[in-house]
């Protein structure tokens, strides 16, 4: 009976702790969406840095600063990231670095699922893992265990 009691109150606990408030969600949340912007920035930059370190580093400027664009002490140096950004040579070399990462991305992809594949295919001889085969009878096809 008393360790009834004590579980009982430990799943309270766990409960009670699983539990989050809607600030300390809000928080996490706005942390995840930080991130997630950082991550995107900086890959933004590493794809510009791979055509012209430049205009990456007036990209980074840009990115620090909202209002670089628009404020007249940074005029010239706005100019100057409109007209390197707008240049047809940089929007193609950054597609080609773009497409680039993709494919990398899927590459990456195929490799784990091939080797997950190899690895679940190895592991068939230590598992039971029931096979089924088609066959055909009097024209009509059916199902049955190899």
């Amino acid at each position: 009976m008393y360790w009834r009691k004590i579980c009982y109150l430990g799943i309270v606990v766990l409960a009670l702790a699983a539990c989050a408030t809607p600030e300390q969600k809000a928080a996490r949340q706005a942390e995840r969406a930080a991130a997630e912007k950082a991550a995107q920035q900086k890959l933004q930059l590493d794809l510009a840095a791979q055509c012209d370190t430049r205009t990456a580093e007036l990209m980074r400027e840009q990115m620090q600063n909202p209002t670089f664009l628009s404020d007249p002490a940074n005029a010239k140096l706005a100019e100057e990231y409109r007209q390197r950004v707008n240049l047809p040579i940089f929007q193609s070399c950054y597609k080609l670095a773009w497409d680039n990462y993709i494919n990398k991305i899927k590459l990456q992809q195929a490799q784990n699922w091939a080797m997950q594949r190899r690895w679940d295919d190895d592991m068939d001889w230590m598992m039971f893992r029931p096979r089924w085969c088609r066959g055909v009878h009097n024209g009509r096809s059916y199902v049955y265990r190899c």
